[in-house]
């Protein structure tokens, strides 16, 4: 699952780099890809973030061509500035893991941003992100995501704040997530809260702590829905990285149907949506992957964090 072959549709230069890289996944199953409005509307100045959209399969969405080129009609800034298809077959099962390596090893930013791509932004989200590590250290952070189950929201229609934390909300109370008030927000306090918070929701790291670790591990047990950003996580902290959950700044998410990944392949897991293989992480004390991605060892080796990440 390392091969390296991959299309650019799209790779938009920048006169210096960004501060931070935002990475989007698909495998053909989005229906709406909103989330690419909500990240051109931010405060923060464009030129600060890459937008970057991968796709698994050989196919190129006509919906985000449309979306592009709505943009360029109205002379604003593209929505997507990086956007590469994977090009693998349509019977070769998705594998995040891998996408994930692939992001961080095409990201222009020192920081990487991996989220859902269905999720809805406030404004002020990749702000957030900068000023958050612009304070340096080795920090692997996470945003909760307040989710809505009324079904009356599916097709998409920019719901408002208030209606995605009203009735159908899921978990959270008066806009605030179940748990803020009682439990800690660091998975190194304490290793139950992944599953008290959606740590699959968004994770951002530096890229550099990434190849320090051997990112993603692309192991099989990872293939499918059962798998995420927590992984790395895990093995950051492993590796004596701090971790925090956002107690301020959240995403939101409304219904669509398989929103569970409902009839995806699901490697080995508790019951309840984790990888037991990424769980046992924390017991292990394993900071490299069990299969790691060739060219991020390959840069790993030479330097990039040489010497933070031994087993």
């Amino acid at each position: 699952m390392t091969g390296t072959a991959m299309r650019f549709f799209r790779q938009c230069d920048f006169d210096s780099p960004p501060k931070i890289s935002i990475v989007l996944l698909d495998w053909s199953v989005r229906e709406s890809f909103h989330v690419l409005h909500y990240l051109a509307r931010q405060v923060a100045r464009r030129s600060d973030y890459e937008v970057m959209l991968l796709e698994w399969h050989d196919r190129r969405s006509p919906a985000v061509d449309a979306i592009i080129e709505r943009y360029a009609a109205r002379g604003l800034p593209a929505p997507v500035d990086t956007w590469i298809a994977m090009d693998r077959l349509a019977e070769q099962y998705y594998h995040k893991h891998v996408m994930y390596n692939a992001g961080i090893l095409q990201a222009r930013g020192p920081v990487v941003v991996i989220m859902d791509s269905d999720a809805i932004l406030k404004t002020t989200f990749v702000q957030t992100v900068i000023d958050e590590f612009a304070a340096g250290g080795r920090l692997a952070l996470h945003f909760e995501q307040i989710r809505n189950f009324d079904r009356s929201m599916y097709p998409f229609d920019y719901p408002m704040i208030d209606e995605l934390t009203g009735p159908g909300c899921a978990n959270a109370v008066d806009g605030v997530p179940n748990g803020f008030q009682t439990c800690a927000k660091s998975l190194a306090k304490d290793w139950n809260l992944w599953h008290v918070y959606n740590y699959g929701a968004c994770f951002s790291a530096r890229r550099d702590d990434l190849i320090a670790i051997g990112g993603a591990d692309e192991h099989d047990d990872y293939l499918g829905h059962v798998c995420g950003p927590y992984e790395m996580t895990a093995r950051l902290i492993n590796a004596g990285a701090a971790d925090r959950l956002h107690e301020t700044h959240f995403l939101y998410h409304a219904y669509h149907p398989s929103q569970g990944g409902d009839g995806n392949y699901m490697g080995p897991n508790n019951g309840r949506g984790m990888s037991t293989t990424a769980m046992a992480i924390p017991r292990t004390r394993r900071i490299l992957p069990l299969k790691e991605n060739d060219a991020i060892r390959a840069m790993r080796l030479a330097g990039s964090g040489q010497g933070r990440s031994q087993r």
